[in-house]
């Protein structure tokens, strides 16, 4: 899907209003803006493998009325709109995270067919998840469920105090 340039609020109201609920994505851009034009073939990736989603470009120097409307602070900014309702937020050039929201957010997080969310549970073993004997395991579940980053941060504190253990 190609990108749409989005000139005035007016536009903006008739492109949200014909797509429903589905997702948009607002990259708030400049001219002068060098991180913008950084981000921007990452941008127009995004939206050929997102066919589902909307993808608009909005200068905040010619359109002044929408990045008003949506606070626009700082370029590039990416706003994530489920029909007219903002659900996500993205400041600076910060490719990973623009990957990331998409993935979260293009299909509804769904983990599967999108029918049913959540992960469920199988006959038998109650709240289980584990495939264990219960308790054991929701550790290692509870560090799965963390931020990448901090995944990270308690590898490397863990490591550290290893080795300081060991010296």
């Amino acid at each position: 899907m190609s990108v749409s340039h989005v000139e005035n609020a007016a536009q903006l109201d008739g492109i949200l209003n014909k797509s429903g609920n589905k997702l948009s994505v607002i990259d708030f851009h400049a001219t002068w803006c060098g991180p913008c034009h950084m981000i921007a073939p990452t941008y127009e990736a995004l939206a050929k493998q997102y066919t589902d989603v909307n993808f608009l470009k909005c200068d905040v120097d010619q359109a002044k009325d929408v990045a008003g409307r949506y606070r626009v602070t700082a370029m590039p900014t990416f706003v994530f709109l489920k029909g007219t309702a903002e659900v996500d937020r993205i400041r600076g050039a910060n490719k990973p995270a623009l990957e990331d929201a998409l993935r979260r957010h293009a299909s509804g997080g769904s983990s599967g067919s999108g029918a049913f969310p959540g992960k469920g549970h199988t006959l038998g073993t109650g709240n289980s998840t584990t495939g264990g004997t219960g308790t054991g395991g929701s550790g290692v579940l509870a560090f799965q469920a963390l931020d990448p980053q901090v995944k990270v941060l308690l590898c490397l504190l863990g490591g550290y105090i290893l080795f300081w253990y060991l010296s």
